[in-house]
């Protein structure tokens, strides 16, 4: 099992794509800033019309839940959120889950 950390962000009309990848950059690099926390990140632009308005999103796998709450937590993480996301969001959607296996047959 793993733990995914889903966020979807609707940059404000001020931002440019420049700044939105410099945004996403500090962003993917939190993961060198605490080694053995976050196992993978992947970033992207949306290309779907259903999006309501989001234009970009983040990917985060986590090993459990306490490497997760660390994360959150993390002054790495509360900082860039404080300087570079919040300022430049009207939108920010939050999802985390914990993946299940429905292959596996339930007794």
């Amino acid at each position: 099992m793993a733990f995914i950390h889903i966020i979807l962000l609707k940059f404000k009309e001020s931002v440019t794509e420049q700044d939105a990848q410099e945004i996403l950059r500090n962003l993917a690099n939190i993961k060198n800033t605490l080694p053995g926390v976050i196992e993978s990140v992947q970033l992207g632009v949306n290309f779907n019309h259903r999006s309501k308005g989001f234009t970009h999103g983040f990917t985060m796998v986590f090993k459990d839940r306490s490497a997760l709450d660390t994360y959150i937590k993390a002054p790495e993480h509360v900082n860039v959120a404080k300087q570079y996301v919040h300022p430049n969001m009207e939108d920010i959607l939050a999802f985390d889950y914990e993946t299940a296996d429905f292959s596996a047959p339930t007794l």
